[in-house]
């Protein structure tokens, strides 16, 4: 994946209390302040989140070139949409 930085996601409670995810790879959405300025997002884990527990550490990236790929710096959050919830997961930058 071009791009790719290291993560932690951490599950909204709603998704803990449901169970976490069997799958090893996502593509959902997810921004920075406001989810108008929202942009599809790769996650690959190396074992599911229901493996890993919260949070969970996963390779990101953005799936478009125009998408804002210097933002995503060590330190740096963003929402992810949690499909099975509606709600939202944080994702901080690694590296």
């Amino acid at each position: 994946m071009a791009n790719e930085h290291l993560a932690r996601i951490f599950w909204s409670d709603e998704q803990v209390r449901r169970g976490l995810p069997a799958f090893t790879r996502t593509t959902d959405p997810a921004w920075f302040d406001s989810p108008d300025e929202g942009w599809t997002m790769i996650c690959r884990f190396h074992a599911s989140p229901r493996e890993q527990g919260t949070p969970s550490v996963a390779q990101v990236a953005f799936v478009t070139a125009d998408a804002p790929h210097s933002r995503l710096v060590p330190g740096a959050r963003l929402n992810l949409f949690e499909r099975s919830t509606r709600q939202v997961a944080v994702v901080e930058i690694v590296e």
